[in-house]
């Protein structure tokens, strides 16, 4: 059961979760409201869903023990998507770090001592150069305790790391509160999303592995664009490069 009361009373934003709606059961909070009729910064969140993804197609596993959830943008132009998904990544770990310290891995995994803890995934409709509906949706794993064999060595809950009483609704407002300041921050030029990656991944100046046309490579995370592309240095010939999502897969299992 979703606490409302519990939530409004944390949640200091202007525009983002003024309007949530709660819901059992879904296909999956983003495909609510990419078919559905809402205003910007509603938020869908629900118990479970039947269809959730993640990036790449890969299959969010839900057991009911998540906080699920996804919120409508609208106006952003194509150029700021990819370090709002990094002001979304790190909004997220703000929430999860009411419990337990939480980092960032490229673009917005959240990771709790190097397992992930949440997934995200952002997808959009476009009118030119703008994108005229935004869905960012996150699953956070919060009182799972176990996991399927062949995922349970690098995923983790918050519930797993915390001995503090867990609260969806404090997660989620948290989460909301930063996203809704840090967007604005950086619309107004005064966040760099550079610097921020810099004191909030968990790889940076790390070895990484990149997968370039089917070759892994061992290569050192050196930050981010002020796009959002990741930067790296590969180990054996120094030589920098950057990683733009959907032109070379990436793995960070050391």
């Amino acid at each position: 059961m979703f606490d409302k009361a519990l939530f409004y009373n944390s949640l200091k934003t202007l525009s983002f979760g003024k309007n949530i709606y709660i819901y059992d059961t879904v296909t999956s909070t983003n495909n609510v409201l990419l078919n559905g009729d809402f205003s910007y910064g509603s938020v869908i969140t629900a118990s479970s869903q039947t269809k959730g993804k993640g990036r790449n197609g890969r299959i969010w596993i839900d057991t009911g023990s998540s906080l699920l959830f996804s919120i409508l943008l609208t106006g952003l132009s194509t150029e700021m998507l990819m370090p709002f998904n990094i002001i979304a990544g790190y909004a997220v770990c703000s929430g999860i770090s009411l419990y337990a310290e939480t980092k960032l891995k490229w673009p917005n995994d959240c990771v709790i001592n190097d397992k992930k803890v949440s997934g995200m995934l952002l997808e959009a409709s476009f009118t030119g150069n703008k994108a005229a509906k935004i869905v960012f949706g996150a699953g956070i794993n919060v009182f799972n305790k176990e996991f399927p064999e062949d995922i349970a060595y690098r995923a983790t809950s918050v519930c797993l790391n915390t001995d503090k009483e867990i609260k969806k609704e404090l997660i989620l407002a948290e989460t909301l509160n930063t996203m809704e300041q840090m967007l604005n921050q950086y619309k107004e030029g005064i966040l760099k999303i550079e610097d921020l990656w810099q004191e909030y991944s968990a790889n940076y100046n790390k070895k990484i592995y990149v997968h370039i046309n089917g070759v892994k490579k061992e290569m050192i995370e050196k930050g981010i664009l002020p796009t959002g592309e990741l930067i790296v240095q590969d180990i054996n010939t120094n030589q920098i490069s950057n990683i733009n999502i959907g032109e070379i897969g990436y793995d960070f299992n050391s």
